[in-house]
């Protein structure tokens, strides 16, 4: 099994001989250092055992530097240079710690491990030997340095033999354990060798190798595909260290194929800060800030993938979506342009470029045509290219081309709303709007009469509710002789939205709306009724929900002249709200044209009162004024709507005609 990360940095033979790599106790260091540098040499030390080598490093030097022999100089060197990663180094300063004192055995023991690590095989057992022959066959660390020798040449059988032969020399030293570890790993018997490396923890919970010895268990579980364990225990070493770059990948890699995205991008924000050199690593950062909806942090980790590994294709699309997010079109465009450059048959990156091109901040429309175009042809099972193509038409104005582009959109995708919309708007946008209903309905209603999903086919009928509203709009802007024939085609919408979904208050109550306006008297009542027995429930919970309805369906009784339903209805409006004017001044107009001028006055006296500022109250309460011969209230309140709307013909004129009469009266 391979182990994301461990080639980049760990050599097949060295796999097995990590445990050897790991520090032995500073104890018995050989040689007796100089007594003018032995104050340096102590402070060395402290700062080794403190973890802080590069201070560690720095004293050393400085000691070296007069040129003078220091055998424990060199051998404490080595071990901090090792732990640094700076392995040749390392490598050099056992070497001439030995060579400056034979009976280092300490450093005759590291150097042998980093022979084995650079594959000096014939050098490793000759300073091995040497190491057996000054100790006796004492040192149970040379059986140790014998037995990761045949780890390496993969002579198991004897490195178990030797392994165990070390620990019978020295039982309590949890290193001869690991050493038994390697074997079974080795070995391929991972189950062995983990129980093996946690007993060397048990034995020495605060190992300073403890951090590695958790990496070794977490690749191990690794190979053996128990990835939860195996992300525990890389957690766990870089709680230890966090500086241990492969553990952190490892996490983030392994979270990564498990699609549990949130998680990955902590552990590889880590590994990025120590390791700029992964492209791999950047690309599933990326990826992951992308799947959880940061796909703006993202941008910058694609960037670094491409500037690594300028042939990642798949990093170019959504590095441009993430441009794109960010509002920095022009640089999605050169991505764009770069990942079709490189992967010329994706229909997805041809709608991509041709998607930014046609935008008004890059305004490259030609250029961006020919690619949605070119992605419709590499595959035209995505309604996406055709929709932008056909925006692209809307915003040119050449609508009656955007008509069988949207037509081929919905063949595509039946139950996407958008092509139905947006084919409805390219006739609304011509003017022709019964047009609109009708080719709307001949490709809408086989598509939701097709759909088995309740939700869908809501979803689908709504487009015949958006585009009633659309229409009605488009009457403010149009001419008044025009308007007739616009309402009608707003009712035909939501009369074919309510055919499929009954339950739909705001359909209802748009329908009324539409109906007053086209002075539909029967089309309006019918509508506000379904509409009110929709808001029957809440109505019952708070009564206020219904007053707009209510309103609603009391002036279209009064435009089909049944005053006796429309004098209930606003009577029921003032029962909930007290305070509502309209109601005041609809009631007060029902008294007007049944001539009851007496009864109207104090109702449109209370429409006043509750709203001054509306000029056609005034006028109302003129006219019953005028009609109940109080002509001197009367030319008050024409003169108070003239004030609020000094173009109104009608209260002009009917001022000057009741002025003259109550002058004339006044002067008789």
């Amino acid at each position: 099994m391979w182990i994301a990360g461990v080639n980049r940095r760990i050599g097949k033979g060295a796999l097995f001989v990590l445990g050897a790599l790991l520090l032995v106790s500073l104890s018995g260091l050989a040689g007796t250092p100089a007594v003018a540098n032995a104050q340096s040499v102590d402070a060395a030390r402290a700062a080794y055992e403190s973890g802080d080598y590069d201070q560690t490093v720095s004293i050393l030097r400085n000691v070296l530097s007069n040129g003078k022999k220091n055998t424990d100089a060199h051998y404490l060197l080595g071990l901090a240079l090792k732990r640094q990663g700076h392995l040749d180094e390392a490598y050099s300063e056992f070497l001439i710690s030995v060579d400056q004192q034979k009976k280092n055995h300490d450093a005759r023991f590291e150097l042998s491990l980093q022979e084995i690590r650079t594959g000096r095989f014939e050098d490793a057992q000759k300073t091995i030997e040497e190491g057996l022959k000054r100790t006796k066959d004492k040192d149970a660390r040379f059986f140790y340095a014998q037995g990761q020798l045949a780890i390496a040449q993969e002579d198991l059988p004897s490195a178990m033999v030797l392994f165990t032969r070390a620990q019978s020399i020295d039982p309590g030293n949890p290193l001869y354990v690991r050493g038994l570890g390697d074997v079974y790993e080795a070995q391929n018997v991972w189950a062995l060798a983990i129980s093996n490396y946690r007993q060397a923890l048990a034995m020495e919970p605060d190992s300073p190798d403890a951090a590695m010895i958790h990496y070794r268990i977490g690749q191990l579980h690794f190979k053996a595909r128990q990835w939860n364990e195996s992300y525990a225990a890389f957690q766990q070493s870089t709680k230890l260290d966090p500086n241990l770059e492969d553990a952190w990948y490892q996490q983030g890699y392994i979270q990564f194929i498990a699609t549990r995205y949130p998680l990955v991008v902590e552990p590889l924000e880590k590994y990025v800060a120590l390791d700029q050199t992964n492209a791999e690593a950047y690309f599933m950062l990326a990826e992951s800030l992308n799947k959880t909806q940061r796909i703006k942090m993202a941008v910058p980790h694609y960037m670094k993938t491409i500037e690594l590994d300028p042939g990642r294709v798949e990093a170019y699309l959504p590095m441009g979506d993430g441009l794109v997010a960010d509002g920095r079109y022009m640089e999605a465009v050169d991505a764009y342009k770069e990942a079709v450059t490189q992967n010329a048959d994706s229909a997805e990156l041809h709608f991509s470029l041709g998607w930014v091109q046609t935008q008004p901040e890059v305004g490259q429309y030609d250029e961006g045509i020919v690619n949605l175009k070119k992605s419709i042809e590499l595959d035209g099972s995505s309604e996406k290219p055709y929709i932008q193509l056909a925006l692209v038409y809307f915003d040119q104005e050449k609508y009656e081309e955007a008509i069988p582009v949207l037509e081929e959109a919905i063949k595509v995708n039946p139950t996407d709303q958008n092509p139905y919309a947006y084919y409805g708007r390219s006739y609304i946008a011509q003017g022709q709007y019964a047009q609109a209903v009708t080719a709307v309905k001949a490709v809408l209603e086989p598509a939701i009469q097709a759909v088995e999903d309740e939700r869908t086919r809501i979803t689908l009928s709504n487009v015949y509710y958006n585009l009633g509203r659309e229409i009605y709009g488009a009457s403010r802007e149009a001419e008044r002789d025009q308007r007739p024939a616009i309402y009608a085609a707003s009712l035909d919408m939501y009369r074919a939205k309510v055919a499929h979904d009954s339950m739909d208050y705001f359909a209802f109550l748009n329908m009324g709306i539409t109906g007053l306006v086209a002075q539909e008297g029967s089309v309006a009542r019918d509508a506000l009724l379904q509409a009110l027995d929709l808001r029957t429930v809440e109505a019952e919970e708070d009564p206020t929900t219904i007053l707009q309805p209510l309103k609603y369906l009391g002036t279209a009784y009064l435009i089909l002249e049944d005053y006796g339903n429309a004098r209930k209805t606003f009577q029921r409006v003032l029962e909930i709200d007290p305070t509502d004017h309209e109601a005041y001044y609809r009631l007060g107009f029902d008294r007007v044209l049944n001539k009851d001028y007496g009864g109207a006055v104090p109702l449109l006296r209370k429409a006043v009162e509750l709203k001054p500022d509306q000029a056609s109250y005034h006028l109302l309460l003129a006219q019953a004024y005028t009609n109940s011969q109080q002509l001197a209230l009367a030319i008050r309140h024409y003169r108070e709507c003239l004030n609020l709307d000094p173009n109104n013909g009608t209260a002009r004129e009917q001022l000057n005609s009741v002025q003259a009469i109550y002058e004339q009266l006044q002067g008789d």
